[in-house]
């Protein structure tokens, strides 16, 4: 798997004009284009999936935003920090990327594409731009993602598995609490945790902690943990459950991540009735 970083001055422009504003100066920009521009602008908005489906050759239909942006000062401020910034990201994806492909196609035991694009925004952007209709480019780029080197490579695979597995979800969406339940123990713990070699098991979105504490033991399971091996992982993601209380399912190693979620799916009745967990 390889991932490209580069910065698209449309992209780059378009989260200008359409995303939160990163200062004050800003602001006043965005407000004089949208009083002088108001048709345009709203027009423009849509422009963001075409682009993305098509970063290399997108021309827009009426480029009169976009080169109001590119003529200005504050445009090459910030184009010149996205550089940066892309440049930072490329360092940290080099050093990990042979860990990180190694350690998600072991967690996922399914292929992920060959490569993506990551568009690399201004980081006091604070966003991510992606499109159902393309599954390769996304927009990047935040103020902490050099706070938690490892932190920022799982969030970008994350980001990626859940672009991957999109049609997936649609055809799901009823279930969509387990699906983002797994693929947080996949990404946001089980990979963070392997690359970092410090349990992460205890971080996540709080509302799907209750879910995620009734799947743990099964996602052990699917890991290819024997009983023997169980108490182990306990200890190290401080989260406790009764090993008798549960019968090994051993296919479960040898599924991947597709038909874990839907083994959960299936079976979501018995799996959420055991009320025994506990966090030490």
């Amino acid at each position: 798997m390889k991932l490209i970083f580069q910065v698209n001055d449309y992209l780059l422009a378009w989260n200008l004009l359409y995303g939160a504003s990163i200062s004050q100066r800003v602001h006043t920009f965005k407000q004089k284009l949208w009083t002088t521009y108001k048709k345009k602008y709203s027009l423009s908005s849509k422009d963001k999936d075409e682009m993305l489906c098509d970063i290399k050759n997108y021309l827009p239909n009426d480029d009169t935003l976009y080169n109001l942006v590119f003529e200005t000062e504050l445009f090459e401020i910030i184009k010149r920090d996205a550089e940066k910034h892309r440049l930072l990201l490329m360092k940290i994806w080099d050093k990990y990327k042979k860990e990180v492909v190694k350690n998600i196609d072991d967690i996922l035991r399914f292929p992920l594409l060959k490569e993506y694009h990551v568009i690399v925004f201004h980081p006091k952007m604070d966003s991510y731009l992606t499109t159902n209709q393309c599954k390769t480019n996304f927009g990047w780029g935040f103020k902490k993602d050099l706070d938690d080197k490892i932190m920022t490579i799982t969030n970008l695979m994350y980001t990626i598995v859940k672009m991957d597995m999109v049609e997936f979800e649609r055809e799901n969406k009823e279930y969509k609490e387990i699906i983002q339940a797994i693929l947080e123990l996949a990404i946001h713990n089980e990979l963070y945790t392997r690359l970092s070699n410090q349990s992460n098991y205890l971080d996540g979105d709080p509302a799907l902690t209750f879910l995620k504490r009734q799947i743990y033991p099964y996602w052990l399971m699917y890991l290819g943990c024997d009983r023997e091996d169980m108490t182990h992982y306990m200890m190290r993601d401080k989260v406790v459950f009764d090993i008798d209380d549960y019968i090994i399912e051993k296919g479960l190693k040898k599924v991947n991540l597709y038909d874990f979620i839907k083994f959960c799916i299936k079976n979501q009745k018995y799996i959420i009735r055991i009320h025994n967990l506990e966090i030490i």
